[in-house]
């Protein structure tokens, strides 16, 4: 019987995914206190990962490996996602929310919460779970992509 896996169900081992993006045990921790990513733990303590977790990785292994990036720009690119816009959009509460202001990291690596989130498990937040590929982070942080048409102009002209 073929049972699915939800995509953010937490399932991996650190150590699958460390195997799966090819770095070690410390690396998956590291990103951990860096607040890139979140794992689920078990009451044991025992860190797992879904497959939304996974593709995280991946893409954070990609602005290292070949954008050259370091952890400290991630996480600056990360704070720019507008996470107001995916909580109902910008009043009081976010306007007095740490997130808004700083960029230090993303919304749920930073210790003071707003009023909309400091109760909620940011493993289940819309904004943590965002479609979360290295192609699309512009269109998460801006919210738009660009228009067909001006691609095949562009392309037209080249």
């Amino acid at each position: 019987m073929n049972h699915p896996v939800d995509y953010y169900e937490p399932v991996l081992t650190i150590g699958t995914v460390a195997k799966k993006i090819d770095v070690s045990v410390q690396t998956i921790r590291l990103y951990e206190q860096e607040g890139l990513v979140i794992p689920f733990k078990t009451d044991s303590g025992r860190r797992m990962y879904s497959m939304h977790d996974l593709d995280r990785l991946f893409c954070i292994r990609k602005m290292i490996a070949e954008d050259r990036m370091n952890l400290q720009g991630i996480k600056r690119i990360l704070s720019f996602v507008p996470c107001w816009e995916f909580k109902g959009g910008l009043d009081k509460d976010c306007l007095n929310c740490p997130a808004y202001y700083e960029a230090e990291g993303p919304c749920w690596s930073l210790r003071n919460k707003g009023e909309k989130c400091i109760l909620e498990d940011c493993r289940t937040c819309e904004v943590y779970r965002l479609d979360f590929h290295c192609d699309k982070i512009k269109k998460i942080i801006f919210g738009h992509e660009r228009p067909q048409n001006e691609t095949k102009d562009k392309n037209q002209t080249e």
